[in-house]
């Protein structure tokens, strides 16, 4: 029922009402009903991205408004609705959410030959009965029969021993047990041995990517994925940091919208694979240290500052039902360790499929997300950072910038001074995803319309052979600059790269490319004796390697010591789940890796600001 000083609101299409005190944000709103609103700035308006349609009911345009939609936007009732406060029942059209089946998260990556024998395991076992006059015990009698199978148990769970006895008569003292390596987790009536599942999950910044995981035969029995819906309240871990501090709460709202998420997967998965969610027994999660804070519940603010300490390190084993995970109400869940203040559990799965640490040469591995994690390492050595590069691979804070949906630009090439771009799914262009982005930068760069230090060059400036072809895609952008006309959209919109856009593109390439010429110069060695660079996430298994050496991400090495290796912090966590040796591993790379806070490394900065700029040549003439 309507209170005094509340509005009604109204959200279409998804059709949802609320009532809401005076003055709260369209976005506030949106969020208090489950409606994600897309947006890059967590709701500070700068991004401009979290347009919607209001017919009704909100005060006037502010400032920032203002500056940021057109007046044809404006007058058709589009506003910002991290801006736009609600002072009068109102009706508001959302048209920027997106549909899960609309967003293309990677899910594959390095393929390799891990042997199945995980942690967790299931047990026949054929109880003798009590005899009268013996001195017998029910759980006792279990833990001795699994002994004489050789299956040492040094823990228990306690829930187990209230319903043994029944368990055990319900089928004639024939039981199975459920053991997470020396801990009783469970006892089941009968033969349950061919019924065991885990999930693996990676908890991005920007997407979730979960495998469901048959750990009797070794089959992969489904995938599923979707867009992180902590988003909402930053695109980037700092921004996500901050509405902890900021919001009381923040951290359990933040913490309830990844659970409700997994559990919504990992339900997914289910259906598709046929099963019922007790049939799943353990899961094992994979993040940065923010996520995987987050996911736990643990407090991160203190990574906001320095000196940057995270809560735990980890390994963490735990009861799934302690976190709200929905699989077997025995169910386990492993947190795999952290390596550092801000390189998390993500690189530590996927360096427990690398063998970066058994080389004779030093090889380099290379996260691409919105934190940039590097490591170097041979077997002299492991060494490892992070640079904050930003949300700009995923699209964010880029003016037509969106994730790898239906319809963005995901290649692009110029032929014969020509642009030809292919979006996702072959639809109409929509904006521009982060692979595209840098195909459309690398190409102007190869072709002389962006100068070395990323300025668009005025046409009069391009080379003498390609002005009368490549004039066409300069065109003129806000307070003067430039900008790339990609394509038209409709009579009044087109699809540009505009110079602040490519600013963006440098600072997030300087921060890897920074971060790595730190760990060269630590081990010191020069690139070239780098013998292989393995390049991880969704983002960088989309580009090319020429576009990684013109970028500048790693300085000039042979374009085949480049090797692409997709989502492999969900292949090394599922290696993890697979195999008590990797998840050995895992856990012996943590405790042996050596980290460098580049922060406060006083070559830091310099190498920042020399990596902002192309290495590439440019082809302008110098007339």
């Amino acid at each position: 029922m309507k209170k005094e000083n509340q509005h009604k609101i109204i959200f279409l299409p998804a059709n949802r009402t609320g009532y809401f005190e005076h003055g709260i944000t369209v976005r506030d709103a949106a969020l208090e009903l489950g409606i994600i609103i897309e947006s890059d700035c967590a709701g500070i308006g700068s991004c401009a991205k979290c347009k919607v349609e209001i017919k009704q009911g909100a005060d006037s345009p502010t400032i920032v408004e203002q500056q940021l939609l057109t007046p044809d936007e404006l007058k058709k009732g589009v506003r910002l609705a991290c801006q736009s406060s609600v002072s009068a029942d109102c009706m508001c059209l959302v048209r920027t959410t997106l549909k899960p089946e609309e967003v293309r998260i990677m899910t594959e990556g390095l393929l390799t030959d891990i042997d199945l024998n995980p942690d967790i395991q299931k047990v026949l076992v054929q109880i003798t009965p009590a005899q009268l006059g013996e001195k017998y015990f029910d759980f006792e009698r279990i833990i001795e029969s699994l002994q004489h199978q050789g299956y040492g148990i040094s823990d228990y769970d306690f829930q187990v021993t209230r319903d043994v006895a029944r368990t055990l008569r319900t089928n004639d003292y024939r039981i199975t047990a459920v053991i997470e390596r020396e801990r009783l987790i469970a006892v089941e009536p009968g033969d349950t041995t061919q019924v065991l599942y885990g999930v693996v999950v990676d908890i991005g910044t920007t997407t979730v990517a979960i495998k469901l995981v048959n750990l009797v035969t070794g089959d992969v029995a489904a995938v599923n994925s979707a867009a992180n819906p902590q988003a909402a309240h930053g695109a980037d871990v700092v921004s996500r940091l901050n509405y902890i501090i900021q919001h009381p709460g923040g951290l359990k709202r933040l913490n309830q919208l990844i659970i409700k998420l997994i559990n919504a997967l990992i339900r997914n998965l289910a259906d598709e694979a046929g099963i019922k969610l007790d049939m799943i027994y353990k899961i094992v999660l994979a993040g940065n240290t923010v996520m995987q804070h987050i996911a736990l519940n643990i407090d991160p603010r203190h990574l906001a500052h320095k000196p940057y300490a995270p809560a735990f390190q980890g390994p963490a084993t735990l009861a799934a039902v302690s976190l709200g995970i929905k699989i077997n109400p025995h169910g386990i869940c492993y947190a795999i360790p952290n390596l550092a203040c801000f390189v998390g559990s993500d690189i530590t799965s996927v360096l427990t499929i690398l063998a970066l640490d058994k080389q004779d040469e030093f090889q380099l591995a290379i996260d691409m997300g919105t934190n940039g994690e590097m490591v170097i390492g041979s077997k002299d050595r492991l060494l490892c950072c992070s640079s904050p590069a930003g949300p700009a691979w995923e699209g964010a804070c880029i003016t037509w910038g969106v994730r790898a949906v239906y319809g963005a630009i995901e290649r692009a090439e110029i032929e014969n001074d020509e642009l030809h771009f292919r979006t996702i799914g072959d639809g109409d262009p929509v904006g521009i995803c982060g692979s595209g982005l840098i195909d459309i930068v690398c190409e102007f760069l190869r072709a002389g319309v962006i100068d070395k230090s990323g300025r668009i060059l005025n046409p009069v400036q391009l080379p003498t052979d390609k002005i009368s072809r490549l004039t066409d895609f300069v065109a003129g952008g806000k307070n003067g600059s430039r900008e790339l006309k990609i394509t038209e959209i409709d009579n009044s919109n087109s699809i540009t790269v505009s110079q602040d856009d490519i600013r963006e593109i440098q600072l997030a390439k300087g921060a890897i490319a920074a971060g790595v010429s730190i760990l060269i110069a630590e081990v010191n060695i020069s690139p070239d004796d780098i013998a292989a660079v393995y390049i991880a996430g969704a983002f960088g298994n989309h580009i090319r390697a020429q576009d990684v050496l013109d970028l500048g991400l790693i300085a000039k090495i042979s374009p085949e010591k480049i090797k692409f290796i997709g989502n492999a912090a969900l292949t090394g966590a599922e290696a993890i789940l697979r195999s008590g040796k990797a998840r050995e591993r895992a856990e012996q790379i943590a405790k042996k890796i050596e980290y460098i806070e580049i922060a406060d490394e006083p070559a830091f900065q310099d190498s920042f600001v020399e990596s902002l700029h192309f290495p590439i040549e440019s082809k302008r003439s110098e007339s």
